[in-house]
């Protein structure tokens, strides 16, 4: 006889709350994964991360190495194209966050099913989280080293293993330095020098570069085999001009579109319940360091001048999800409302991101390219959308792509030097001289695949000098 749906609920709640988190999750990213490399939620690194991953490569500073590692693992899923293994693997990265978020919330002091699901729930569905955990990008591998840090501290877990995680952070997104203070105002002294040790094993991964770099790889930023290399690398020397350099004249502009953008991310019940969970918080010390280190994030990122600068603000989130737990234990089952509406709210937008694909555009690039032709990018994403498809799918193996760009590093010209040896001009950065010294050889093309945000194919070749 078939069950009745009551009996049904209650071998639902037999799930423990953060398996129970992980599995809504990992559905629901999966329906809305990105199918395919696309434009899309800042996702521009894309191909550039996944032929790191296939050549033996290293991206951009500080190099990625975690990523690098589990990367390899992912790229063993049996599913195609080849760029939607790392969609997947970036929402397995955001189901467990938000599983171990809800597994940290037990520690705040939820106990019931309906409210332990909850921390994790609506951190999964806030826009941005679910945005990053749809694409292929750095973010939803740094949010769950993020989650299993805070998890670990909350939970009281040894300090070596705390501190492991935190480093483990830091080798995948920089930014998770701001996580220190936390770990140091909510831990005794005398853990300290522990949690220390743990962050220096945390931090072995970097020491992969050097190893993890080949020779015959097109994307190895610096000389990670050098000492000076290797620092400018993991220091991510590059975009240290970045850092609270937003102008001045942008901030009143910055600050209504990041409030429209916040106010997303909870709602409005949220931001309403937030400064009431910490007025009857008993443990305030642990709210206000919770929330001390969000704001910590929103402030770094706000005054951080790239374009794409609110995707830094990620962890902010899940502290911030953290920090709703007494509203969550008041609202009860009603709690559930607030991730309900996120899923609502936005499932139409992140499961339009299919539209964003940049397949047809760099193909159309490629194709009516000429044989042997040499390919002229500016930046990313271009040159790194046709890394992917040219040595990750081996789409036209007898162009030659290079970026004017990189050009101006070194580095990089003797790395096209080593790949391409016949190419001449490639001793001192002068672009227009390259082209002139190697169009009697080759066809020279400028090419352009992103403009302004949006995607076209424009090709313009230079057949003699």
């Amino acid at each position: 006889m078939a069950s009745s749906p009551v009996s049904f609920l209650q071998q639902i709640r037999k799930i423990p709350p953060p398996l129970a988190v992980f599995a809504v999750t990992l559905l629901v990213y999966g329906v809305t994964a990105a199918p395919d490399l696309v434009l899309a939620f800042h996702s521009g690194d894309g191909g550039e991360l996944i032929t790191a991953v296939f050549t033996g490569g290293v991206p951009h500073p500080p190099g990625y190495p975690t990523y690098l590692i589990l990367g390899k693992l992912a790229a063993w899923l049996p599913v195609e194209p080849i760029a939607y293994r790392f969609s997947l693997f970036s929402t397995f990265c955001g189901a467990v966050a938000a599983a171990v978020t809800s597994a940290a919330s037990r520690s705040l002091g939820l106990k019931g099913w309906h409210t332990t699901i909850l921390p994790g729930l609506t951190l999964a569905f806030m826009p941005l989280v679910w945005q990053q955990a749809v694409i292929t990008e750095v973010y939803a591998l740094n949010l769950m080293l993020v989650a299993l840090f805070v998890w670990s501290l909350l939970e009281k877990r040894p300090s070596l293993l705390t501190g492991f995680l935190l480093g483990l952070c830091l080798t995948t997104h920089l930014t998770s330095v701001l996580l220190l203070p936390l770990a140091l105002f909510l831990l005794p002294p005398g853990q300290w020098p522990r949690l220390g040790l743990g962050l220096v094993f945390g931090l072995t991964p970097y020491f992969l570069l050097p190893l993890l770099a080949r020779p015959d790889s097109p994307v190895v930023w610096g000389q990670p085999e050098t000492i000076a290399g290797w620092w400018w690398l993991v220091t991510a020397r590059i975009y240290q001009p970045n850092q609270l350099a937003l102008p001045t004249d942008q901030t009143a502009s910055r600050l209504v579109e990041w409030g429209k953008m916040g106010l997303q991310q909870l709602l409005f019940v949220g931001w309403v319940l937030l400064p009431w969970s910490g007025w009857q918080e008993t443990n305030k010390k642990r709210w206000l360091g919770l929330v001390g280190t969000a704001v910590a994030y929103l402030a770094y990122a706000f005054f951080y001048d790239t374009n794409d600068a609110f995707v830094l603000t990620l962890p902010a989130w899940l502290l911030l999800s953290l920090s709703l737990t007494t509203a969550f234990k008041w609202l009860g089952r009603w709690g559930v409302v607030l991730p309900f509406a996120l899923i609502l709210l936005n499932f139409s937008q992140i499961d339009r991101v299919e539209l964003h694909k940049i397949r047809p555009f760099a193909e159309q690039i490629l194709n009516s390219s000429p044989a042997n032709a040499i390919l002229i990018t500016s930046g990313d994403p271009d040159i790194f959308a046709l890394w992917y498809f040219h040595f990750v799918e081996g789409q036209r193996t007898d162009v030659i792509v290079v970026d004017d760009q990189l050009f101006a590093f070194n580095w990089y010209r003797s790395r096209i030097q080593t790949l391409y040896p016949e190419l001449q001009g490639l001793d001192v950065d002068d672009v227009p001289a390259f082209r002139m010294l190697n169009a009697g050889q080759r066809p020279v093309c400028t090419v352009v695949l992103v403009e302004d945000g949006k995607l076209l194919a424009y090709n313009r070749c230079i057949e003699e000098p």
